[in-house]
C-alpha cells in the first residue's frame, strides 16, 4: 500500500536511513507492508519545475516508482527531480542510473565526510513514468 501519511514519521524513517533530518515544509510517501515501511521517499525544496527527493528502501517495485514519479509530475507540476548521494554509495548510483537519473555533479564534502554526487530524473527520461502508465503499462 502507498500512503502519504503520518508525514513525520516516514520522514524520520527516510532520515534515519540515510542519516539526515528532514524539517518542513516537506511531503512524504511510502511503501508500507504488513504495517512495516518498506521504502519512503521525502520530497522538499519544491520550486514549482523541480524538487529534491531523498529515499530510503529496502525494496523498491516498478508500482512504487510509478507512484513516486507520477506524483512528482502530476500532483507536484515538476519537469524534474533532483536526488543527491553519498559518492561511496554504489547501490544508490546504480538504482538512480536505473531510474533514468543522469550525474549533473559533484559537492565536496557534502556529507562531511564524503561527497555527494548529485542526478537529475527528467519527466522525458524516466523509463517507467508517463509513457508506460494506462492499461497496457500500469
Amino acid at each position: 500500500m502507498i500512503v502519504s501519511e503520518p508525514r513525520a514519521e516516514i520522514a524520520a524513517w527516510v532520515g534515519g536511513r540515510i542519516g539526515v533530518s528532514f524539517h518542513p515544509p516537506y511531503t512524504t510517501l511510502a511503501h508500507v507492508d504488513r504495517g512495516r515501511i518498506i521504502a519512503g521517499f521525502v520530497f522538499n525544496v519544491w520550486t514549482a519545475h523541480d524538487v529534491e527527493i531523498s529515499l530510503a528502501a529496502d525494496r523498491l517495485t516498478l508500482t512504487v516508482m510509478r507512484s513516486v514519479f507520477g506524483y512528482v509530475v502530476h500532483q507536484l507540476g515538476c519537469r524534474r527531480a533532483t536526488a543527491r548521494t553519498r559518492a561511496d554509495n554504489f547501490d544508490a548510483q546504480t538504482m538512480l542510473a536505473r531510474l533514468g537519473a543522469r550525474l549533473e555533479g559533484r559537492q565536496k564534502a557534502y556529507f562531511g565526510d564524503c561527497d555527494g554526487l548529485l542526478y537529475a530524473i527528467m519527466k522525458e527520461d524516466f523509463p517507467y513514468g508517463l509513457d508506460t502508465e494506462g492499461p497496457q503499462g500500469a
